[in-house]
């Protein structure tokens, strides 16, 4: 892989089920060791579903009308912290990483919005609002408030999960 990144960790078939096969068995021989991981992880899932009906709703009021959608444009994966969530938090990896190279837009796109699952998306499509959600919310401020606090939180937990995770196995 070039050092300037033109292409996604894991952009094949092959590379990424590589990747998630290793990851699960090394969580699968490490169960023990990995309680606190396990337990960051479903405080995430916890705190990224009680977010959802409101990114939800952001969604319903601003990305029919949009004419810059993100999906298209961003450059953005499934990274380390992500699939390791997946893992820790049983949750279904999707079949592929998001893109495999830059220029390409994300392949679970589609023009009825992101086919997958909120929870399956890698946490930048969630903490990422663009402009239209940032009005949106400048007129809710406690609604605000409260989702950069949730997201602040779940930064955090992402770093203490991989940092447990590596701990334990280590």
């Amino acid at each position: 892989m070039d050092s300037h990144l033109s292409s996604a960790p894991w952009n094949t078939r092959p590379l990424w089920q590589e990747a998630n096969t290793s990851l699960a068995y090394t969580i699968c021989q490490n169960q023990p060791l990995l309680v606190e991981s396990h337990q960051q992880a479903q405080r995430m899932r916890r705190r990224l579903e009680s977010i959802f009906p409101l990114m939800d709703h952001m969604c319903r009021k601003t990305c029919p009308d949009c004419t810059d959608v993100c999906c298209r444009r961003a450059w953005v994966w499934a990274d380390f912290k992500d699939l390791l969530f997946l893992h820790l938090a049983g949750i279904p990896v999707p079949d592929q990483q998001l893109l495999d190279r830059q220029g390409n837009h994300c392949r679970y796109e589609s023009s009825e919005g992101c086919r997958l699952d909120r929870i399956q998306r890698p946490f930048v499509c969630t903490w990422y609002l663009c402009p239209a959600q940032t009005r949106l919310l400048d007129h809710q401020p406690a609604e605000k408030h409260n989702l950069s606090r949730i997201l602040e939180q779940i930064k955090n937990d992402r770093k203490r999960m991989e940092a447990s995770y590596i701990q334990a196995i280590s």
